[in-house]
């Protein structure tokens, strides 16, 4: 009989890699998202409405998660 040297399998290992992929996956998108709704309420709400209107659509979930990590050319003013 051929003696084990891991206690878990490829699968396993697998399956917890994936798992922790998505829960960072999660967690920065939960960030990316929250820092989009502050960056909105930062706005001037003067013409042009570029960035008011991506961040308005920003506050649909995944749209927002991307959208929070990234600056727009208005907010560097």
């Amino acid at each position: 009989m051929k003696k084990r040297t891991s206690k878990f399998t490829a699968i396993e290992l697998i399956g917890v890699a994936w798992s922790l992929a998505l829960v960072l996956i999660l967690i920065l998108g939960g960030i990316g998202w929250c820092m989009n709704v502050y960056k909105i309420t930062q706005l001037d709400f003067e013409s042009p409405y570029k960035a008011e209107v991506l961040r308005g659509i920003g506050v649909i979930p995944p749209v927002g998660a991307i959208e929070g990590w990234m600056t727009f050319e208005e907010e560097t003013k």
